[in-house]
């Protein structure tokens, strides 16, 4: 049984204007967002980051942030700073904030 660990959920998906570095086809590239969380009991506890992946349409070639260019990393950077995390990724942090503050009360 797992009692603790991460996880991840996609967030964004944007269509980005540069050339796949596979098929070099222009325009046909879309930046996928994806949060990272920690949980316990598979309850979400806190967002812990975000990456990125690109995907090109014509082709499906994925590439990783690790394997991008620099013209597609900052593509991606700039929409992995517009997104945000997701409410329901704090959902544990903020059940046992209630928790302490009805204790307390």
């Amino acid at each position: 049984m797992i009692f603790f660990g991460a996880n991840s959920t996609k967030i964004a998906v944007e269509p980005i204007e540069d050339e796949c570095t596979n098929c070099h086809t222009a325009g046909t590239m879309d930046a996928h967002i994806f949060q990272r969380y920690a949980h316990i009991f598979m309850i979400p506890l806190f967002p812990a980051g975000k990456y990125s992946v690109s995907q090109c349409n014509h082709c499906r070639k994925v590439l990783r942030e690790r394997a991008m260019p620099t013209g597609l990393k900052l593509s991606c950077d700039k929409i992995k700073t517009q997104t945000h995390a997701p409410l329901w990724t704090w959902a544990g942090l903020i059940a046992l904030l209630f928790l302490a503050v009805i204790s307390v009360y």
